[in-house]
């Protein structure tokens, strides 16, 4: 009886553990299986490119297939291109009205860099399984996929536009300002005013930028705030003496240039300093261009006078680098142009070039500072005022000693699109002058010390003559490219006499945009005193 049981369990045993072992089988091929399905499905995910969105993929109305997360968002945001000029009208409660448009508003997509990445990583990662079927589907240009996007305009971009576009119906806030009356320095008492509530204006607006939005401008409420000006007559109270002032002449005369000395001193104007505190003309006044108040005009580059945006703000520049001299704040940045310029005397000058160069001066006392910046009679003007703590007695003289002034031979010729035979100097020969600054100070009239302050070279350049070469024929205008080629004012000469037929050239005298490049500036060398000067085309 007990060798039965015996032989019973043994049976079950072994049947349990072929149960077992069968089990075990199965589990092993079922994991085989799906680590050979799941090597497959990677393997297969692997062979497209996980930069690349897969075809059939749209970010919003924009089809962005085939192409990388870059490319992309350059593609979304041309399509949104189309939008910019929708006009938004924007309405008061009282009945004013202005008007903007999406593009100045700063439309674009809210969040669009992750919505791109989405695209990107679309069939690409997550389920395994599931990406194997959108990635099948996408090889038969069976895939449509959109990935839908919220449109926006952007907060920083509509506070710069939002009051300009009432114009003039607004009763802005003005700052409290020091100016010059006479002899006297009067502080001009601040006033408050009336400003659009950007924060709740953006909200109303991309409010009707919502899902249901039909690509088509409409109508908002603004909303208006009260508010102070940020510089009230109690931040001014101990700028009232006047540190150093300079003037140098540019002749409003409407012209580009003019436009652009105006434009960048009415950004200096009402700049103000703290004590160690840096002070970036370059800053101030950027960035260059027709919505920040600037247009083309002549300036230096290298050895040449060419047309570029914001050509002449370098004057600005230098009008506030003398009165920066004349208030002994601290210069930390300062260079001189590549060649002469007429409104001052060398080594007086300021360049600015983009980053490169720049006016840089740290305020060096122990009170704030203040910049008015004044136009007028085709003068610009900046005064610097604060709290002046020199000697009453004390004066200062600068002065301009200059060596090298010889003119560079022969002459350098320029294809124009002007007709052939027309020939006119473009610009005057520049001499090479190396100068320096002097600082002389003077106290009860007495000179006391005598300090270089700069040095300063500028290069030479030949006189630029325009050479025109337009014609009906091709073979004539590649002649007279080709004798222009050659530097060689005979052989131009010649060719401009073959190809009209006549013995002279049409001399149509110095162009409008023409440097004047005579040498020295008139004037009184290191005085404050205006500049004489044409007001020349400057490097910007």
């Amino acid at each position: 009886m007990g060798n039965k049981r015996r032989r019973r369990r043994r049976r079950l045993r072994r049947s349990e553990a072929k149960a077992i072992f069968r089990l075990i089988q199965v589990a092993f091929c079922a994991l085989v299986v799906i680590l050979c399905v799941q090597f497959f499905l990677h393997r297969y995910i692997r062979k497209f490119d996980e930069r690349i969105i897969i075809q059939g993929v749209s970010v919003g109305n924009t089809d962005v297939s085939g192409l990388n997360a870059k490319k992309a968002k350059e593609k979304v945001k041309e399509e949104l291109s189309a939008y910019a000029d929708e006009k938004m009208e924007l309405s008061l409660e009282d009945g004013r009205k202005g008007e903007t448009t999406l593009g100045e508003l700063g439309f674009t997509v809210k969040g669009l860099d992750a919505v791109i990445q989405e695209a990107v990583d679309y069939g690409k990662k997550g389920n395994a399984l599931s990406c194997y079927r959108i990635l099948k589907r996408a090889q038969k240009n069976k895939n449509e996929k959109v990935f839908e996007v919220s449109y926006q305009v952007s907060e920083k971009a509509a506070g710069k536009v939002l009051n300009a576009a009432f114009s003039d119906q607004l009763n802005l806030p003005e700052n409290a300002r020091v100016i010059l009356d006479g002899n006297d320095v009067k502080v001009i008492e601040e006033k408050p005013g009336e400003v659009v509530d950007t924060k709740k204006t953006v909200k109303s607006i991309n409010k009707f930028l919502g899902s249901d939005w039909n690509g088509k401008g409409g109508t908002i409420k603004a909303a208006l705030t009260y508010t102070d000006p940020e510089v009230t007559k109690k931040d001014l109270k101990d700028m009232t003496d006047l540190l150093g002032s300079y003037t140098t002449y540019y002749g409003s005369d409407g012209s580009g240039r003019s436009q652009n000395i105006e434009s960048g001193a009415d950004h200096i104007n009402g700049a103000i300093i703290k004590p160690g505190e840096e002070f970036s003309a370059n800053e101030a006044m950027e960035p260059y261009t027709e919505e920040n108040g600037f247009t083309e005009a002549a300036s230096y580059e290298d050895d040449k006078v060419v047309q570029s945006m914001g050509g002449g703000i370098c004057q600005v520049s230098t009008t506030l680098y003398n009165a920066v001299l004349y208030s002994e704040l601290e210069v930390t940045q300062r260079s001189p142009h590549t060649m002469l310029v007429s409104y001052v005397q060398p080594s007086q000058d300021a360049a600015i070039a983009d980053d490169v160069l720049d006016l840089r001066f740290k305020n060096n006392l122990e009170t704030p500072v203040y910049i008015e910046g004044v136009l007028a009679d085709g003068n610009i003007t900046f005064n610097i005022y604060g709290k002046d703590t020199r000697d009453s007695g004390r004066t200062l003289e600068f002065v301009s000693e200059t060596t090298g002034t010889d003119l560079p031979d022969g002459k350098r010729f320029i294809a124009t699109d002007d007709s052939i035979g027309n020939y006119y100097t473009l610009s005057q020969a520049q001499a090479a002058v190396s100068a320096q600054l002097w600082k002389v100070v003077y106290v009860d009239g007495e000179e006391v010390s005598r300090d270089v302050i700069n040095n300063s070279q500028y290069v030479p350049s030949k006189e630029t003559v325009a050479v025109g070469t337009a014609s009906a024929n091709e073979a004539d205008t590649e002649k007279m490219n080709q004798a222009i080629l050659s530097q060689d004012e005979s052989q131009i000469m010649n060719m401009i006499q073959q190809l009209t037929g006549t013995g002279n050239a049409s001399q149509t005298g110095e162009s409008d945009g023409a440097a004047d490049t005579n040498g020295i500036a008139d004037g009184a060398a290191g005085t404050n005193e205006t500049t004489d000067g044409t007001g020349t085309a400057d490097g910007v």
